[in-house]
């Protein structure tokens, strides 16, 4: 139905919305300014509407050209804002998952360490009780001594059983007391240990960054040797190359922990 609209407009004088009429094609082909002062008013008249005509129909087709840009440059747009909010969320899911994953990495040790901390409070706490009810049988076996003194000699074997007992609780007493001196002092050692190792990996940590700074040092000098001295170069080559693989050896070393230290030395590589 609209292809018969248009082509009935099309053979019309007037013409339809994007296209003029084919009538007028040939009549205005070679149309210049000055075949207006030869034609009639009324064919002027006629021209002048018809080149107004065609002129809005211009102006429309330039804006819906303009319309059709900016749509194809916003679609564009939108497509780039989604693939950044795309690419945003993925980024977001990977850091998620890196926390997740740090995290488990950190609740299993923290639950050992848990673990062993109520261990060590239940021990305590039993080692703590042991103590209580040791003094408190020995405060006992003090009453039942004071009051087996006043008794008959009939008592005396009893009184010495209780006299053993309480040297046996006493010895336990004393295991207990010597026990978790020693355990104070085994965690002092650790504790101890355990800052010297942090001072151990920080010196070995300064080494490190010094080498690093050593290395970049001489790889500034080698690539400021003037071209004078490539014979020089080229006889100390062999010499360069094994230092540098002794260089990588000791850098790999580090990397892995596995550093040769000695207290109060410090091994110096040569360059």
């Amino acid at each position: 139905m609209m292809e018969s609209v248009d082509s009935e407009s099309k053979h019309s004088y007037i013409g339809s919305f994007l296209q003029p009429p084919d009538k007028l094609k040939s009549a205005f082909a070679d149309l210049r300014p000055k075949s207006v002062i030869n034609c009639p008013p009324n064919n002027q008249a006629l021209v002048a509407a018809l080149k107004t005509l065609q002129e809005k129909i211009h102006r429309l087709e330039i804006e819906r050209i303009q319309a059709e840009n900016d749509l194809n440059c916003l679609s564009r747009e939108a497509a780039q804002y989604r693939r950044a909010l795309e690419q945003e969320s993925n980024e977001k899911n990977i850091v998620h998952q890196e926390l997740m994953e740090e995290k488990k990495d950190v609740s299993v040790p923290l639950r050992v360490a848990q673990s062993r901390c109520s261990l060590l409070e239940k021990q305590l706490d039993y080692m703590r009780n042991m103590m209580l009810k040791a003094e408190l049988e020995k405060k006992l076996v003090l009453e039942q001594q004071t009051h087996l003194q006043k008794e008959d000699d009939q008592n005396q074997m009893e009184l010495c059983a209780k006299l053993e007992k309480l040297e046996v609780l006493e010895k336990q007493c004393w295991t207990l007391i010597s026990t978790q001196k020693t355990a104070e002092e085994k965690i002092k050692h650790l504790e101890q240990k355990l800052l010297e190792e942090q001072h151990q990996r920080k010196l070995i940590q300064d080494k490190a960054a010094q080498l690093q700074t050593g290395l970049e040092m001489n790889r500034i000098l080698l690539s400021s040797l003037s071209p004078e001295k490539e014979v020089k170069k080229k006889s100390r080559k062999k010499k360069v190359l094994k230092n540098n693989s002794t260089m990588k050896r000791t850098q790999t070393s580090f990397q892995g922990g596995m550093l040769p230290f000695v207290a109060g030395k410090v091994s110096i590589v040569s360059l």
